[in-house]
């Protein structure tokens, strides 16, 4: 445990580092790929493996007998993952934002939501909130489900169908 709570660390201070980088503007990462910038790549990419790997996460956990322990691992570490794509998106918006404040309503709800689910996930599987208080777990399934709602939102504004 011990091993993969300093990982899970390591990937959070990998994560600050990205972010900070992209917002102080050591890298530049507002370049296109075909047709689409990369850091909105990386951010779809990074929120279609959190929506679909919570859809397979709860399907496993409750529909197979798979294994409860490397499930939760895929689950935390992947999750950690995505957050880091998503975060680097976040950031350059952020650093973007005096000129366009007005653009960062659901993305800045989104991020907020999604650091609410990092933080209670990484607490509850580290042993870090106190073990007879239930409703952590039922914050954190609130708040996917909040998270994926205002994701949705955020998507179909940006794609201009809102």
């Amino acid at each position: 445990m011990k091993r993969q709570f300093r990982f899970a660390v390591g990937l959070l201070v990998a994560g600050l580092l990205v972010a900070v980088g992209t917002y102080m503007g050591l890298w530049d990462l507002h370049f296109t790929v075909g047709a689409i910038f990369f850091h909105h790549l990386v951010a779809q990419i990074g929120g279609a493996y959190l929506f679909i790997a919570t859809i397979v996460f709860v399907y496993m956990k409750r529909k197979t007998a798979v294994n409860r322990g490397t499930l939760l691992k895929v689950h935390v570490f992947g999750h950690l993952m995505a957050l880091i794509l998503v975060v680097t998106h976040f950031a350059l918006h952020l650093n973007r934002a005096v000129a366009f404040s007005a653009g960062l309503g659901t993305g800045l709800a989104t991020f907020l939501l999604l650091a609410v689910l990092i933080a209670t996930g990484f607490l509850m599987r580290f042993g870090l909130l106190p073990k007879k208080r239930t409703y952590w777990h039922q914050i954190h399934v609130g708040m996917s489900l909040s998270f994926f709602i205002v994701l949705a939102i955020h998507t179909l504004e940006k794609i201009g169908f809102l």
